[in-house]
């Protein structure tokens, strides 16, 4: 079958997989919403990504960037989970599994994550 194997509901794209999937959206929802932009749920992922660092101050662009695309290689990885394993995990322990990488970036050096980490 070629319908995504998290939601059944779409075309497996990488289009999909990473910002339309409905399990994507429930990921990034939370992740917004612990980083006070509750307000901007149902706006799609990737125009919501440039408006957001827009928004940031210049040095925390970097760091919004690099938790976006951890984001996408998480959601990538229970792509693949799903698919190769049939391991399925839940929206909050793929919070927390994005939570834990974040924090292995941070202590490989990239010090500046930290500023989101702690929201997370």
């Amino acid at each position: 079958s070629d319908d995504c194997i998290m939601c059944a509901q779409a075309v497996e794209m990488m289009d999909h997989i990473i910002p339309g999937c409905v399990l994507s959206r429930q990921i990034w929802a939370m992740i917004l919403t612990k980083l006070h932009f509750q307000d901007v749920q149902d706006e799609d992922v990737m125009p919501l990504w440039i408006r957001i660092r827009k928004v940031l101050p210049k040095e925390n662009r970097r760091v919004f960037d690099s938790l976006f695309f951890l984001v996408g290689w998480t959601l990538w990885k229970e792509r693949n989970a799903r698919t190769f394993r049939n391991d399925v995990a839940t929206p909050s322990e793929l919070l927390q599994s994005i939570v834990d990488e974040a924090n292995l970036w941070e202590m490989s050096g990239f010090r500046a994550l930290r500023s989101l980490c702690h929201l997370l």
